[in-house]
């Protein structure tokens, strides 16, 4: 799989306008014109190219929040309960957005690990110790992404600036960091997982699920169900605990036949299928 660089360039750091576009995601999946049509009435007097293409798309993607190209653009799961949370208030979908961002921050921009280690941090000091690792690059360049990822982190709540000098929000980073344990969800998965698994018709499936709608029902299920935030990468670390072979039921996992996105990752193999054969006692 392609790693994507360390501080992607995100075109749209507006957290409100990144929530809105994926409810039009949402509401049109497998549209692209529906889609476009959507996400461009958010930006008026604006082209299609400078605004879908050029923004919201890359933007989302990079976040892991859409899944497909062309007209197979829909929502994955992280981007899914951010949708469900705005059925509640804005201010609900900002708090799951808040726990999927810094979530993403843990694995790509590790901007919030710095700032807890350094408390109070002139914002000009923060630029130069990320610049510091990124070779090969116009400072400019680098200072633009450096400062669209800490707006996103500012509009969700994340951080705080003040007199140029950046802090983590304690509260908010405290709640977030805390829905990022999987462990008070590990009881749930295995029933959640099933539940989800056998909701598909065999008949239309022959039993083989794509991992990544897997992934966005279970989730959607913690939330619902029981007001849990379960984000892909913890899906991914529950799959993997839990026992592949057993006498009630065996999991099977299927490769991709090309490069796919948000492909499974257990024991160095990347998947992109689940099956499930459950074995009837008695």
């Amino acid at each position: 799989m392609k790693e994507r660089p360390s501080i992607p360039l995100l075109k749209e750091d507006r957290v409100s306008k990144l929530i809105k576009a994926l409810q039009c995601i949402n509401q049109h999946p497998y549209s692209r014109e529906k889609q476009r049509s959507c996400i461009l009435r958010l930006y008026p007097n604006k082209t299609e190219k400078s605004v879908f293409r050029g923004m919201i798309i890359p933007t989302l993607r990079y976040l892991g929040l859409i899944l497909g190209f062309g007209e197979a653009i829909r929502l994955s799961g992280n981007g899914k309960i951010i949708v469900e949370a705005a059925k509640r208030s804005i201010e609900e979908a900002r708090r799951v957005a808040r726990v999927v961002l810094l979530d993403e921050d843990k694995r790509t921009f590790h901007f919030v690990e710095i700032l807890r280690r350094n408390p109070n941090i002139l914002k000009k000091n923060f630029i130069d110790l990320k610049c510091q690792e990124i070779e090969g690059k116009p400072r400019k360049r680098v200072e633009e992404r450096i400062n669209r990822w800490l707006r996103v982190l500012k509009e969700c709540g994340l951080i705080e600036l003040r007199e140029e000098r950046i802090n983590p929000r304690k509260k908010n980073y405290k709640d977030a960091e805390k829905e990022l344990n999987a462990e008070p969800k590990s009881r749930l998965f295995r029933r959640v997982l099933f539940e989800q698994y056998r909701s598909f018709p065999s008949y239309e499936t022959a039993g083989i699920v794509d991992i990544p709608l897997l992934r966005q029902l279970v989730a959607i299920r913690y939330y619902t169900d029981h007001n849990m935030i379960l984000t892909e990468s913890q899906f991914d670390e529950l799959l993997r605990r839990l026992p592949f072979v057993t006498e009630d039921y065996v999991v099977s996992l299927g490769q991709s036949m090309g490069a796919e996105e948000k492909l499974f990752l257990y024991k160095g193999n990347y998947y992109r299928t689940l099956s499930i054969t459950f074995f009837e006692k008695g």
